[in-house]
C-alpha cells in the first residue's frame, strides 16, 4: 500500500535530481563557447555568466558535502571528505584556469591580428 506522502517524497526526490541536472548543464552550455574561438562580446558574457554560475553552484557542492555535514553532526570519514574537498576544489582550480587560458589566449590572438593589420 503507497501512502501519498511517499509518492510525493518520491516524486520530490526525482525533482531534485532533475534539477541538479539542469543547473549543472545549463553551466556546461554556458561555457560551450570556450572551446571555440571567442567571437564577439556575447561569447564572453555568456562565458563569464557561466563561470559566475559555476563557482556558485560548486561552492554550494563543497558546503552542503563538507561543512554543512559538521552541523548536523553526522559521522564522518575523515579520509573521504579530504578527498572530496580536494577534488571539487581541484576541478574548481581546472575550469577557471582553463577559462582565464581561454581569454588569455583570447587577447593574445586579438593583438596579433591587431599588429599584423597595422604593418
Amino acid at each position: 500500500m503507497d501512502f501519498p506522502l511517499v509518492k510525493t517524497f518520491k516524486n520530490h526526490k526525482i525533482l531534485s535530481i532533475v534539477w541538479e541536472i539542469g543547473k549543472w548543464g545549463l553551466v556546461l552550455w554556458l561555457l560551450l563557447p570556450i572551446r571555440k574561438n571567442m567571437t564577439g562580446s556575447a561569447a564572453f558574457i555568456r562565458i563569464a555568466f557561466g563561470i559566475l554560475l559555476f563557482v556558485l553552484f560548486a561552492g554550494k557542492l563543497l558546503y552542503d558535502s563538507i561543512f554543512d555535514a559538521y552541523k548536523r553532526n553526522v559521522e564522518r570519514n575523515n579520509i573521504r571528505d579530504l578527498l572530496g574537498m580536494a577534488g571539487i576544489v581541484s576541478i574548481i582550480a581546472l575550469v577557471v584556469g582553463a577559462v582565464i587560458f581561454s581569454i588569455g589566449f583570447y587577447v593574445f590572438s586579438y593583438l596579433q591580428n591587431a599588429t599584423s593589420q597595422t604593418e
